[in-house]
């Protein structure tokens, strides 16, 4: 528990689990005190369109406890460095958060759809996706 209140503002806590939410601009140092404390396993990447920003929660497990991490980008211009070089396993998360919400990992080597076919509307989970699709279907 001291080590998750280290790394940000401890946002949520529930048994095993904590939510610290960090700056975007603090995320990079905040990666990199992880895999100094030998965390190792990324277990997903979740994203959330707001309305304002679009929230990313990256979850990671160790010593039987998952360290979550959430921090927030703009919207209109989604963008943040990619972890794939600390967490290579993060590659297909990043990979799907850039599929359905155009969130661009910058240093992610293969960013490129993974799950949605051509026809399928261009970031589905941004709220204002729907509309879009509607309006052309």
């Amino acid at each position: 528990m001291l080590f998750a209140k280290s790394l940000g503002k401890l946002y949520k806590k529930q048994g095993n689990s904590f939510i610290v939410e960090v700056s975007q601009k603090d995320f990079g140092k905040t990666i990199l005190r992880l895999k100094a404390k030998d965390i190792e396993h990324i277990s997903a990447i979740t994203g959330y369109d707001n309305g304002k920003s679009i929230e990313l929660i990256y979850h990671f497990t160790y010593d039987e406890k998952i360290l979550s991490i959430k921090t927030k980008i703009d919207r209109k211009k989604p963008m943040i460095n990619s972890i794939v070089k600390q967490f290579p396993g993060a590659e297909l998360y990043e990979r799907e958060c850039f599929e359905m919400f155009g969130v661009n990992f910058h240093g992610n080597p293969n960013l490129r759809g993974v799950l949605l076919s051509k026809e399928s509307p261009k970031t589905p989970l941004m709220k204002n996706a729907r509309k879009e699709y509607e309006k052309k279907g």
